[in-house]
């Protein structure tokens, strides 16, 4: 192995380690090496040598299109670090970055200021990734690598309802005397608000030849629940099977479970982390620096809202490529007041009527481990009568027993309706009243968690009654042998 392959094969295992001090001093060893390039700023410092640095006394007026910077090429822009004075509350949705490459006409990059720079929602949070850092207090820095050979253009649009009193910048860029680089950045904003019924959301679709690498999506939750399970589906060069299909939204964001606490890496995070329910709002994002995904004609970027797009939430997001110009001609930003998502209220506990809720100890099965709990139901929709469940969760198959203590109002026979879940992990069940079968359900349900209800009769004793809930087996297709208990009604 030669010197050059030692350091490349150090460069990657450093990085999929995720040592930050290993990944530093790569760069602080190249240092000891001579640069083919002069390094150059463009920034808001006042030009009166005064200390009115974010263009105080020229405030961006609405409707107006500053031009940050205009650069000669060849060279490249390393670094831009922004932060933004405004009493616009929608500021970070309301200024548009544009930057073009080599005279273009239609913009390569084209994004609402905040999510370009990773803020999904028009609102400020703090992470660290490697190529977008957001500081404190407000601090908006981006490290892509943005090359050009002729010239690049980089502006600002105030499409708010306010004017941005102070917009402080650098854009660090370098200088070179050639540069044979044929490919250049662009950044895309999408959004579907809400995404549409039965169809995957689109994160890129772009012509040429080029690289994926990356996202930054923010979800905006219109229903309660979890608003992934969606599988990633990237389809390239004309592909209708995609050649990378996913398991689940978290596992493409590099997450699982749903995620834990909020969280930011170089490479993928989840720095916003709302809540399973009604009106939350939360940001992930993944960047495919390490393993690009090529295409040489096309490539569309997909991922379902929802398991088999069972959703209907709010998604925005900003899409990061290299590609060979010309690119194909941007869809149409949405207008200003289209890029906030719409308010949801928050939604009423539904309970049923006349109902006995299973969790509220009308089986106090005496068991020994934790294999029935009470289950917060809530993350799977408004179906679950007081939001929760009494869950069994065994491995195997097993019966449970409890006797209850009846009283004389309800001794007799009695019509009953029992509410149960059926999910892809649920077993075969028997209701045994005082050692006879009163019901039985199988509880499987395909690729998702729903509530059914059962009616039947019993006859009801006076004093002490045996009730068993006997998990007798599973579906052939199921996957485990829970059950579930919402709640039971005596008529």
């Amino acid at each position: 192995m030669n010197n050059k392959t030692k350091k490349i094969a150090t460069i990657f295992a450093i990085l999929l380690m995720g040592s930050v001090c290993g990944y530093a001093s790569l760069f602080m060893e190249d240092l000891g090496n001579v640069k083919n390039f002069t390094a150059h700023r463009i920034s808001s410092y006042d030009r009166t040598g005064g200390n009115a640095d974010g263009m105080q006394e020229n405030p961006i007026a609405i409707g107006e299109t500053r031009v940050l910077a205009e650069i000669e090429g060849p060279g490249a822009i390393t670094h831009i670090w922004v932060t933004i004075s405004s009493k616009d509350e929608h500021h970070l949705k309301n200024l548009v970055v544009k930057m073009y490459w080599d005279g273009e006409t239609n913009p390569s990059v084209e994004a609402p200021i905040g999510d370009f720079f990773g803020l999904g929602h028009g609102i400020y949070y703090h992470y660290q990734s490697c190529p977008i850092q957001i500081g404190t207090s407000n601090a908006l820095n981006c490290f892509w690598y943005m090359p050009f050979s002729k010239s690049a253009k980089i502006t600002v649009t105030n499409e708010g309802s306010e004017v941005c009193r102070a917009f402080y910048y650098y854009i660090d860029y370098r200088k070179y005397d050639s540069l044979n680089t044929p490919l250049r950045f662009h950044a895309q904003y999408r959004q579907e608000y809400p995404c549409k019924e039965g169809q995957n959301y689109t994160i890129l679709e772009a012509k040429g030849q080029g690289h994926y690498v990356g996202v930054s999506l923010s979800i905006h939750n219109r229903a309660d629940g979890w608003w992934g399970e969606g599988d990633d589906m990237i389809y390239v060069d004309g592909e209708t099977t995609p050649s990378l299909h996913g398991t689940g939204s978290e596992d493409y964001f590099c997450g699982a479970w749903c995620y834990g606490e909020s969280f930011s890496y170089l490479f993928f995070g989840c720095p916003l982390r709302g809540e399973h329910k009604r009106g939350a709002k939360w940001n992930v994002y993944r960047y495919h620096l390490l393993d690009p995904i090529p295409f040489k004609n096309s490539i569309r970027v997909t991922i379902e809202h929802g398991h088999a797009n069972d959703r209907s939430d709010d998604f925005s997001s900003v899409a990061f490529w290299y590609q060979t110009e010309p690119h194909a001609e941007f869809p149409p930003l949405p207008k200003p007041e289209e890029r906030l998502p719409q308010k949801v209220e928050p939604r009423m506990t539904y309970f049923e009527e006349g109902a006995f809720e299973a969790e509220g100890g009308l089986f106090a099965f005496n068991i020994a481990d934790d294999t029935i709990v009470e289950q917060d139901m809530s993350g799977f929709g408004n179906e679950w009568s007081n939001d929760k469940q009494l869950w069994f969760k065994p491995e195997s198959p097993r019966n449970y027993s409890t006797t209850v203590d009846v009283p004389a109002d309800m001794v007799g026979k009695k019509k009953v309706t029992l509410w149960y879940t059926k999910a892809p992990d649920y077993g075969k069940v028997q209701l045994w009243l005082n050692s006879q079968k009163v019901a039985e359900w199988d509880g499987y349900e395909k690729d998702k968690v729903t509530r059914a209800k059962i009616g039947f009769e019993i006859d009801i004793k006076p004093g002490q009654n045996l009730v068993e809930l006997r998990i007798v087996g599973k579906n052939e297709n199921s996957t485990g042998y829970m059950a579930g208990i919402d709640c039971v009604k005596f008529e």
